[in-house]
């Protein structure tokens, strides 16, 4: 596990003060939904609450609602949130890549964070 400095550990907790009340809602609205990948019914657990850019590399848009996609988590029988989250291939090869590319392309306007080549590469852009 990181060990963090105090000073380090004070800003990592001001930079995610809002994703407690940001999952807690997200959580509740997932109670309703399926799978945006395969159809599976929800369960309303934190696991399905998908980050479309990494919250760790994009902190400028970690509490944004529009970087939500809800996806089969940790309990259920799809993992689709672990394909999304996966190799390229994987994320590549889910029914929902061509929607979420338009998705992340008007996230990236959005972020002020530096752009990784990287995540071109991965959403094919």
């Amino acid at each position: 596990m990181k060990r963090y400095s105090k000073k380090a550990l004070d800003k990592r907790k001001e930079e995610r003060a809002c994703l407690p009340e940001f999952f807690q809602r997200h959580i509740e609205i997932s109670k309703t939904k399926s799978c945006a990948n395969c159809g599976e019914k929800l369960k309303g657990e934190v696991s399905e609450i998908a980050h479309r850019l990494a919250k760790s590399t994009f902190k400028s848009i970690m509490c944004d609602d529009e970087n939500v996609v809800y996806l089969g988590g940790r309990f259920s029988k799809c993992g689709c949130h672990s394909l999304y989250d996966g190799t390229n291939e994987q994320l590549q090869s889910l029914s929902i890549f061509s929607t979420e590319k338009e998705i992340i392309k008007e996230l990236l306007e959005k972020v002020t964070e530096e752009i990784n080549y990287k995540l071109y590469d991965r959403w094919q852009l």
